[in-house]
């Protein structure tokens, strides 16, 4: 069995429960990984300020030699917040989605390191609960400035509406960004250079870790880049037919601690 020294984990639909908790299970081996000498770094579309709560929960510490991949890639921090690398879009980028939405009639806002930004009037419950989620202040400007950071755009949506979205998208936006769906109400457009597995690449030459030592988890298309790059890929239960059929492992759902699960099978 492989030695694995560095952990990635997504959060929603792995990390936590249906209920927006993380199973007892979890806390448990990602505890005893971290007091083994284990590097347990969360993977998410969140920012930062939606990752910390979970570090707290999970044992993971708040400081300088500890990791996060934060905005699917776009940024990669301490957990102390020090950024390691930054991948946003262009402005030009935002112009071309922007476009798109408004075509679409479909509500549209940036991501970035000091909340979220929109030129929306209307904020659709979608995009509330997921400011919310990842504890981010909303902007509202009649243009987008700028100086704006445009870390991750992202439509925000019903299922139905996104699954139309993806299906039509305009050939620039397909070749030039890499789009991805983080949750079922996200549709998110990422930097080609901003994926979860590039992060978790730039991690483990950070500390010095084959990347074949690395363990990746996760549930949604967004951490099929970190299946590329891991040395043991571990879907979720929960996770669609499609993502289980990529990765050399499936665990439990996330309901019943599949993150825990295969970190007792593989880690410690």
């Amino acid at each position: 069995m492989k030695k694995i020294d560095l952990v990635a984990i997504d959060i929603d639909g792995t990390l936590l429960s249906n209920q927006q908790t993380v199973p007892e299970n979890n806390i448990k081996a990602i505890r005893k990984a971290v007091a083994e000498g284990k590097k347990v770094v969360i993977a998410s579309g969140r920012p930062l300020s939606g990752i910390l709560p979970w570090l707290n929960i999970i044992g993971v510490p708040i400081s300088d030699d500890q990791f996060v991949i934060a905005f699917n890639g776009a940024l990669i921090q301490t957990t102390s917040g020090k950024i390691i690398a930054k991948n946003p879009v262009t402005y030009q980028d935002y112009l071309d989605i922007q476009k798109f939405a408004d075509n679409r009639q479909a509500y549209f806002q940036i991501e970035s390191t000091d909340g979220s930004h929109t030129i929306d009037r209307f904020v659709p419950n979608e995009a509330q609960m997921e400011n919310y989620l990842v504890n981010s202040p909303l902007f509202i400007h009649d243009k987008m400035p700028e100086e704006v950071e445009l870390i991750k755009p992202i439509i925000n949506g019903s299922k139905r509406k996104l699954d139309s979205l993806q299906q039509n998208l305009p050939l620039d936006l397909k070749t030039n960004l890499d789009v991805v769906r983080g949750a079922w109400y996200n549709l998110e457009f990422m930097s080609k250079k901003a994926t979860k597995g590039s992060g978790l690449q730039k991690i483990s030459e950070f500390l010095n870790i084959d990347l074949n030592s690395s363990m990746a988890i996760g549930d949604q298309g967004n951490d099929l880049s970190m299946f590329e790059k891991s040395g043991i890929s571990v879907a979720m239960g929960n996770a669609s037919k499609d993502i289980q059929n990529k990765a050399d492992f499936v665990t439990k759902n996330n309901n019943e601690a599949g993150v825990g699960y295969a970190i007792s099978k593989f880690v410690i």
